[in-house]
């Protein structure tokens, strides 16, 4: 599967919400961090500092949310250079439901 999707402003909630349903459905084990970072940067949240082998991100519509109180993190696996992957696992009970709690309150 080649991971690209092109943000610029013309890209929707609607194209991201179809990007993150195909990542859920393709027959991969790993999904590449860099491809995840440009989503979560287009929906707004930054990167903080993280301990160890985790991703942690902040996203300030969060905030008031119960159970993330502002942000979210996932562990990545360091493949070597600058190659960090997420699994498909963590990806689909983490990361996607956290990705569209997002989305649907940026929509409101």
């Amino acid at each position: 599967m080649k991971f690209k999707i092109k943000i610029n402003e013309e890209t929707s909630f609607s194209d991201i919400r179809l990007e993150l349903e195909n990542l859920r459905a393709a027959p991969i084990t790993e999904i590449p961090l860099n491809h995840l970072q440009k989503i979560i940067e287009f929906l707004g949240a930054i990167e903080v500092p993280a301990s160890g082998s985790s991703v942690r991100f902040r996203h300030r519509i969060l905030d008031p949310h119960p159970f993330y109180h502002g942000y979210f993190q996932i562990h990545k696996i360091h493949k070597g250079g600058n190659q960090d992957l997420i699994r498909k696992n963590d990806f689909n009970k983490i990361l996607y439901p956290t990705l569209l709690t997002i989305i649907e309150l940026l929509e409101k």
